[in-house]
């Protein structure tokens, strides 16, 4: 049989233990509802970085559609100044265009 010294012992141990638990899923709890707010918040910011690159790369195609506009008629030539800033800026934006697709 039991005596009473020894039932309060293991009564105690089950507090003890018990007081951990309850520690240990508050902070869990605490922990998690910290991460669930975290990945939401970087969610929110990653949806308003995917609409501004779609805006940008909306851009990039309609500049460099203007330019493919411009250069058809071959207005500039390519061996004075004007001309190689102009071949360079369509080249620079058809690169940045085949990246961004």
């Amino acid at each position: 049989m039991m005596t009473k010294k020894s039932r309060n012992a293991i009564t105690s141990k089950n507090k003890n233990m018990e007081w951990l638990l309850i520690t240990i899923i508050v902070v869990l709890a605490i922990v998690v509802g910290g991460l669930g707010y975290a990945c939401y918040n970087l969610l929110k910011k990653l949806e308003v970085y995917e609409d501004w690159v779609n805006e940008f790369r909306t851009e990039i195609e309609q500049v460099y559609q203007r330019l493919k506009t411009v250069d058809d008629k071959n207005l500039f030539e390519k061996d004075d100044d004007v001309g190689f800033v102009f071949s360079e800026i369509v080249r620079v934006t058809k690169e940045f265009n085949d990246k961004i697709k």
